[in-house]
């Protein structure tokens, strides 16, 4: 038995994803010790978060608690993980995958049949550009804060709609606020949404077992496929680009990703139907689809 210091953001969202790794410890006879903090895309409120850096904004601080031994692991968001770690630091597990997608919180309107002119409160420069790309028409207001935060902002009136993703809405049990679940087709997610990753130093060959026992291998292998593809295009989390992977049997997967720019257009997509075994070099071969048909020209654009 160990006791074993788990590192995590102090958000109720980030606290609820940690306590189902905590409980997983528990069960292993493990006693947890939960470590909270604050990272810098949660302090820094009034800027969006591609203009305050667009790798590490919610993970640095947990790392950087890693490196120096003030945990032992940390629970992210997968989404929020850059695909280059820090040297020393890997992924331990895969774990939780949760649905995938993105919602809409309206009072009743879906994207397709919403006002010209509705306002949709979001925080992504991703889901700002697929909408605009099928809905110009709509307003797109950006909104900071935790899931509560933006939550109550929409509910306040500050705008008639907020798009979230559904795993954080879903773990928060606040899915009775769901309008509609989005097209990943459409509005693709974040390469390795809905997915929970636990980092752990290289070196902890102890917690890398036990971490494996936890990995979530199909949740692994569509995540390292879809941020294969992140990874070859470049430019960090915070980027218009979206990939989405899916099990069509046991041993086959689609993969598609679509990058966009701010304006909506032009949208680059591409799909591909792989083995398992492949996931991996399809998530490559997309990206660098992308990255050949200017993909870095609209990253550099929005970035700019």
């Amino acid at each position: 038995m160990a006791h074993i210091r788990v590192g995590t953001r102090s958000s109720a969202l980030a606290l609820a994803q940690t306590d189902l790794v905590a409980a997983l410890l528990h069960r292993a006879g493990h006693t947890v010790d939960i470590v909270t903090m604050q990272t810098r895309g949660d302090q820094v409120l009034d800027r969006s978060l591609n203009q305050i850096g667009s790798k590490g904004v919610f993970t640095e601080e947990l790392e950087q608690a890693l490196l120096s031994d003030r945990v032992d692991l940390a629970v992210h968001s997968l989404k929020d993980l850059p695909t280059e770690l820090p040297p020393g630091l890997v992924v331990g597990a895969y774990t939780f995958p949760s649905d995938r997608r993105d919602v809409l919180l309206t009072d009743g309107a879906t994207l397709r049949n919403m006002k010209p002119g509705t306002r949709l409160g979001t925080s992504s420069v991703r889901r700002t550009a697929f909408i605009r790309a099928v809905r110009p028409d709509v307003v797109l207001v950006p909104v900071r804060g935790n899931l509560k935060t933006r939550i109550d902002k929409w509910r306040s009136g500050a705008f008639d709609g907020l798009v979230l993703a559904a795993a954080g809405v879903l773990r928060l049990g606040w899915e009775h606020l769901i309008t509609e679940y989005l097209d990943p087709g459409v509005i693709t997610p974040s390469p390795g949404q809905g997915v929970l990753a636990v980092e752990v130093a290289q070196h902890r060959r102890d917690l890398r077992e036990l971490m494996a026992q936890i990995n979530d291998v199909r949740a692994q292998i569509v995540a390292v496929a879809e941020r294969a593809v992140l990874d070859e295009v470049g430019g960090g989390c915070q980027i218009p680009l979206g990939a989405y992977g899916e099990w069509r049997s046991d041993t086959t997967l689609s993969l598609l990703a679509q990058v966009a720019g701010l304006d909506g257009t032009p949208v680059i997509k591409k799909a591909v139907t792989c083995s398992a075994r492949e996931a991996e070099q399809a998530g490559r071969i997309i990206g660098r689809y992308l990255r050949e048909h200017g993909a870095l020209e609209l990253i550099q654009t929005q970035e700019g």
